[in-house]
């Protein structure tokens, strides 16, 4: 505790009280939800590093600033390192959060109005997956699955019939709070069926998945977007 706080120590005493506060609360508080988790500490240092003064707009050795030679080199270690881990062709590891990935995909895939499909937020889906009062759905038209009353499981049938009927050009899978596997491949085979890309939103589940213990949604799958923080275990964006 003590060298913990000592790393942490700053000369602004009211910031300071408050990080210690918060330093308690963690110490003292199950946390049970998977947005959150606890950074090591090397991953506390690199947050808080000299990096953070570096203005780095573009992508690697195609800066619109002077001075990124070694950042390129950070941003490409982390770039081959989630290709690595997750077996994927290509990464981009800029945006900040999961919010920004999934609007990042729709921009760059999608025409203003054209249609995304995802699951329900009240049945487990997220904001970004078209939910009513999400920016999804102000610049996009949403339609959305949900779950089986009975068996409370995505029906996949039932998501074939409504991409069916309603022919979207990205099917999302994914989720915020659906606490079973997901057929990454079903939903990427009805995807294609119906001329849409798929979707896999992986930010919750990402540890699992890179430790082995949730299905892969690579290679097959057309976009993947996670976050790091969660059960990654890696910093904020």
């Amino acid at each position: 505790m003590g060298k913990w706080r000592l790393k942490m120590r700053i000369n602004d005493a009211e910031v300071q009280r408050l990080l210690d506060l918060e330093l308690g609360r963690q110490q003292n508080t199950l946390q049970m939800i998977p947005s959150e988790n606890y950074a090591s500490r090397d991953v506390l240092g690199a947050s808080g590093s000299i990096l953070t003064n570096k203005y780095a707009e573009g992508y690697p050795k195609k800066r619109y600033y002077q001075g990124n030679q070694y950042i390129d080199q950070v941003e490409s270690l982390a770039i081959d390192r989630a290709k690595h881990i997750f077996g994927a062709e290509h990464a981009n590891v800029q945006p900040d959060s999961g919010s920004i990935a999934n609007m990042a995909v729709y921009f760059g895939l999608l025409k203003p109005g054209e249609k995304i499909m995802g699951l329900k937020l009240d049945m487990g889906g997220h904001l970004t997956h078209g939910h009513k009062v999400s920016a999804t759905s102000k610049f996009f038209t949403a339609v959305q699955y949900g779950l089986d009353e009975k068996s409370e499981l995505i029906n996949m049938d039932d998501v074939r019939k409504i991409a069916e009927r309603e022919r979207p050009k990205i099917i999302v899978s994914g989720a915020t709070a659906y606490p079973r596997l997901f057929d990454f491949k079903e939903f990427h085979d009805i995807a294609e069926s119906v001329g849409a890309y798929s979707l896999a939103d992986i930010s919750h589940i990402a540890g699992l998945i890179a430790g082995g213990a949730h299905p892969n949604p690579f290679p097959f799958t057309d976009v993947v977007t996670t976050t790091t923080h969660k059960s990654l275990k890696g910093p904020r964006s």
